[in-house]
């Protein structure tokens, strides 16, 4: 290959040198234009032509017209760089821009000369043919143009003067060239014209012009044919070598194969293609082209990757551009390859299938090509894949059965709802983890998680919400444990939670972690939800030998925490459990009712009996007074406020003296049950008066009621002299009402309340206190107390006995605070602490505990505002006992 490219090049150079020599003779002997001498005529014409324009406006000194007109000629020639006029006596009086840097001293200017170079060309402002001397000159040359000049002349002429240079000999042009080689450091050309006015001297006309481009030999040959020399050589080269290359491959190729050795070839059974070094087909045998339908002037100087190759697994393009050919392989690698599978599309559109072998041809230090052969076997391969086909089913109906079995699989261990391990699943799972655990003393641990007032969630939003409660909880236990421990729906509400490898510590922080994740849970809808759970934490260690063992266990710890308040957690204690089998104890057991004048027993007996004749009521005075108490808040004292909140529980008691007929109606009153109904008022008083001795709870009612006036009443309300209190209680059983649903009408929102509520300002409620409550109720989003449970929170659950004997304590630490003693302030903790901790109350008995280290902390200066807040939080979580004990109360209703 390298000596056919060298050949080649040699046999180019030799072609170019031959185009070289006959180009210089044609140029040598004239048949090529000089352009030297074109040019020089044609700058010759334009001084001529230039210097005869200018006569006129010389003569009649218009120099600025003749300033423009030179400075638009210098601008419109490329090869022309300045124009000037001098007079005789050496003065510039007219030059374009760098005229003075262009010309040169005048021993290097050049006189213009007529074609021949006998004379200096002298212009004149004397008509021609008033100079006899130029009309004897036309007589003698007649062939000369009007002005003296003749710019044509014969080949011969043009020979004779390029030899003359060429030669170096002296003669008219020896000036000329004198003047090149002086001028050639500057690369300018200088002419001059001598101007005559009335056959006197005036001055000369100058011209610079842009030295022409020098070309080969020292100028010998002009810029114009060495550029063309320089063409062909390049040109020539590459087109000449090129040509002998492919008339050396042709005459190689025509003795490759001789008759003989494809006569051999054509009696194989398999089909054969022969490859030179570019892969390019030098010889098919007769099978080959029988097979696929080519013939043999096509395949001859093809490359064999162009053969319609089919690639069933993506487009021929891209298959061919990525994929290396067996005799690729064979020729570069200089190995055999076998058996490679090859796919075509024959001329008459059937894809065949080749087992194709490779090899390559020549010896080790020359590649000379590659003998490839073709094998059809589009038989084998079609079995081949319709045994493929068959496996692949086979694959995709296995594949579809474990998908169903797995799916059978969580139907049958996983709870539909949220996604947790069933009971079943639990146990199975649970009981060999138990006794290897057991096995090999390592701690296990497990925690039972119960969502807190979930019945009434239920029953508030509907079941749909609850349903989403119990997602959203399942959710983040989930996420928390089920990598790597177990999640099990135990029941209901009721979720557990296997810790295996953590101990009872380490147990009680992930259901801490777990409770409070609990309570960050937000739901779109509702978004006023609050979500708490209760927990109970067991190990091992208490003596389980059955996983049923370590769940009742934590459920009992579980039971703890509701009665306890709710919201905590509780680890197990043998010594502390025997409690909840703990009966409740006598009537008379409960501290004297005299010691208050509020008895909360007494208020609990007349909500029962309303929410056994109308549990709706029940509950709207319920949440009236959830209200009042959060509205109190920066206006009550302790003691008003808790009288605000036992006259919104009863404010509407009267109701039981109202018939069935008008209390239960479906759909709107007339004004017959209207009047009916208002008469609750006066009864709902005289039992708050027969009941109770309190003249503030009477004064808040009744203020209440007088405020609620007939519509025919246009009476204007006395705000100055109304009770804080009453107008209290009027805006937050309003605004309840209004958001209530009732059987005939719908509740409105929250938003449509709140503009009614500030629409009817100054008219029906003080302005001030509808702000105020609207800012401690409806805008204040902070319903959950931090790090302690409050009423607003969640509702502590514990026995009747219980909840009677922290009710009376409300009013006396109201006193108590109001009138700051300190000593009954600290009697009255210690016995609620007392009662917290015989019933597992933590939240209460803490609660106490602050109080006791304020008061000791500063027994000489006591800190009051620290006390007042500790003070408000354990009232705060005495009202939750109320709440819950009314809740319970209204639900068996």
């Amino acid at each position: 290959m390298f000596k056919a490219v060298l050949a080649s090049l040699r046999l180019a150079f030799a072609l170019v040198c031959v185009g070289i020599g006959l180009i210089l003779g044609a140029q040598w002997f004239g048949f090529i234009p000089d352009s030297r001498i074109e040019q020089e005529a044609a700058r010759r014409k334009t001084c001529q032509n230039i210097a005869i324009s200018t006569l006129d406006d010389i003569r009649n000194q218009r120099w600025p017209i003749l300033d423009s007109m030179l400075k638009t000629i210098v601008k419109k020639d490329d090869q022309l760089l300045s124009i000037g006029i001098r007079t005789e006596l050496g003065e510039l009086r007219i030059a374009t821009d760098d005229h003075t840097r262009c010309w040169t001293s005048p021993e290097t200017v050049q006189k213009l000369t007529s074609p021949d170079g006998s004379r200096p060309i002298v212009v004149d402002d004397i008509p021609e043919w008033a100079r006899p001397s130029l009309a004897k000159q036309k007589k003698t040359a007649p062939s000369q143009s009007t002005s003296g000049l003749n710019f044509a002349e014969d080949g011969r002429a043009k020979l004779r003067s390029l030899t003359e240079k060429f030669a170096g000999s002296s003669g008219p042009s020896d000036e000329l060239t004198s003047a090149d080689a002086a001028l050639s450091q500057n690369d300018t050309l200088c002419l001059e014209i001598p101007i005559m006015l009335k056959h006197q001297h005036w001055g000369n006309l100058e011209f610079c012009f842009r030295k022409p481009p020098a070309g080969l030999f020292g100028g010998v040959l002009d810029a114009g044919i060495t550029k063309f020399i320089v063409f062909f050589i390049a040109c020539g080269m590459g087109s000449y070598t090129l040509l002998m290359m492919r008339i050396m491959g042709v005459f190689s190729r025509t003795q490759v194969v001789p008759d003989r050795v494809r006569q051999a070839l054509d009696t194989l059974a398999e089909g054969l293609l022969v490859l030179d070094a570019s892969e390019k087909i030098v010889l098919a045998n007769e099978n080959f082209l029988t097979i696929n339908g080519f013939e043999m002037d096509e395949l001859i100087d093809r490359l064999a990757s162009d053969l319609p190759w089919f690639f069933p697994s993506q487009s021929s393009e891209n298959a061919k551009s990525g994929r290396v050919f067996p005799w690729s392989r064979a020729i570069q690698e200089r190995q055999s390859v076998t058996a490679e599978i090859l796919r075509m599309t024959g001329r008459d559109g059937v894809h065949r299938v080749f087992s194709v072998n490779a090899g390559p041809i020549g010896e080790d230090d020359k590649q000379k090509g590659a003998l490839v052969t073709f094998q059809d076997v589009t038989h084998v391969e079609k079995h081949r894949v319709e045994l493929e086909n068959m496996l692949t089913m086979l694959r995709k109906s296995k594949d579809e059965i474990t998908k169903k079995n797995q799916e059978l699989e969580i139907l049958a261990t996983r709870d539909a709802l949220t996604g947790c391990l069933n009971r079943r699943a639990f146990f199975e799972r649970m009981e060999p983890m138990l006794e290897q655990f057991r096995r090999e003393a390592r701690p296990l641990s497990c925690f039972m998680v119960d969502v807190d007032h979930f019945k009434s969630v239920n029953d508030t939003y509907g079941h749909h919400t609850g349903d989403e409660v119990l997602r959203a909880v399942s959710a983040v236990l989930r996420q928390m444990f089920e990598e790597q421990h177990i999640v099990c729906r135990y029941g209901g509400e009721e979720f557990c939670v296997m810790l295996p490898g953590f101990d009872l510590d380490q147990a009680y922080e992930q259901a801490e972690r777990t409770r409070l994740a609990i309570m960050n849970v937000r739901l779109s809808d509702p978004e006023a939800l609050r979500l708490t759970a209760s927990i109970g934490v067991s190990e091992t260690r208490f003596g389980a030998e059955e996983t049923q063992d370590l769940i009742n266990q934590a459920d009992e710890c579980l039971y703890v925490a509701k009665r306890g308040g709710r919201n905590q957690s509780v680890v197990y204690d043998p010594e502390r459990i025997s409690v909840l089998g703990e009966e409740e104890p006598q009537t008379s057991d409960i501290a004297d009712p005299d010691l208050a004048q509020l008895p909360f027993h007494a208020v609990t007996a007349l909500v029962s009996a309303l929410a056994y004749r109308d549990p709706a009521t029940a509950e709207h005075s319920r949440r009236v007074a959830d209200l009042c108490v959060k509205a109190s808040d920066g206006l009550l004292c302790q003691r008003e406020t808790y009288v605000l909140e036992i006259a919104a529980l009863l404010h509407d008691i009267g109701k039981i003296g109202v018939p069935d007929t008008v209390l239960h109606k479906p759909g709107p009153l007339d004004d017959n049950e209207w009047k009916i109904m208002r008469r609750h008022n006066t009864v709902g008083l005289d039992i708050v008066a027969g009941t109770f001795h309190c003249q503030e709870l009477q004064a808040v009612i009744r203020y209440h009621h007088s405020m609620t006036r007939d519509p025919s009443n246009s009476q204007t309300i006395d705000f100055k002299n109304t009770p804080i209190s009453s107008r209290l209680l009027k805006i937050a059983d309003t605004y309840d009402s209004m958001t209530s649903d009732r059987s005939y009408r719908k509740g409105c929102s929250s938003e449509e309340a709140v503009a009614e509520l500030r629409r009817c300002a100054g008219t029906q409620f003080d302005t001030e206190l509808v702000e105020h409550f609207l800012k401690r109720t409806v805008f204040d989003s902070d319903d959950q107390g931090l790090g302690f449970p409050t009423s607003r929170g969640i509702a502590l659950a514990m026995p009747k006995h219980t909840a009677l004997k922290i009710g009376q304590q409300i009013e006396q630490l109201a006193d108590a605070i109001d009138a700051q003693d300190v000593d009954s302030l600290k009697e009255l903790a210690i016995e609620l602490g007392e009662i917290a901790e015989s019933n597992f109350l933590m939240p209460i008995a803490e609660s106490t505990a602050r109080i006791g280290e304020v008061v000791n902390n500063s027994a000489e200066d006591v800190q009051w505002v620290d006390l007042f807040k500790e003070t408000q939080i354990l009232m705060d979580l005495c009202r939750a006992t109320q709440n819950a004990h009314l809740t319970e109360v209204s639900q068996a209703y």
